[in-house]
């Protein structure tokens, strides 16, 4: 091979080496700017919650429509992980509740969709989905567990109205808060600084 041949390979490796590091150095940085807004961490004695989305904990329903629980399972998922940072096993339990805090803000009191004809489909890991009614269940307790020393749990919740619960022409919401609760008493929600 002479020697021009390999000064002209030489000069096309480099300009393909340029442009994948002006490609792969803002795609890395453009991820992880996305990746601090959207996720968000809460905390407890020995729990980390990692909140998936933007909201964080935050559930909010607008223009609902009483759908079947088909229709629910394929609604928007709020995911989120639970992580234990001890080596002994924690209990928990996740529960849905009413942000009082967004419903005084908005003033829409008289808008409130009744949690009791709220449904919940819940998906933790690999298991298959569980869809609760919030009027059958005790203190609003959609899920618990015991999480194993230094490992994780992977939840996604759908929040959807019963088919027939309401009027499909509604101008009905909904305002809500995932809490994990570690134990039966530490809330985890206390945010951690990335």
């Amino acid at each position: 091979m002479n020697v021009s041949l390999k000064i002209y390979y030489f000069k096309q490796l480099v300009k393909i080496g340029m442009i994948l590091l002006f490609a792969i150095i803002p795609t890395y940085f453009i991820y992880n700017s996305f990746k601090d807004k959207r996720d968000q961490i809460r905390s407890s004695e020995s729990l980390s919650i990692t909140f998936h989305e933007s909201e964080g904990d935050k559930v909010t329903l607008k223009e609902v429509a009483p759908v079947t629980d088909s229709v629910g399972l394929s609604s928007r998922a709020y995911t989120f992980t639970i992580k234990n940072n001890l080596e002994v096993p924690v209990k928990y339990s996740v529960k849905l509740i009413e942000d009082t805090q967004a419903i005084n803000d908005d003033k829409c009191a008289t808008n409130r969709i009744p949690m009791q004809v709220l449904k919940v489909g819940i998906h933790k890991g690999r298991e298959e989905n569980k869809v609760l009614s919030l009027n059958s269940i005790t203190d609003n307790i959609i899920a618990f567990g015991t999480v194993a020393g230094y490992s994780s749990e992977e939840y996604t919740v759908r929040i959807w109205a019963q088919k027939g619960s309401l009027a499909t022409d509604n101008d009905l919401h909904f305002h809500g808060i995932l809490q994990v609760i570690e134990n039966g008493t530490d809330i985890a929600s206390a945010t951690v600084v990335k």
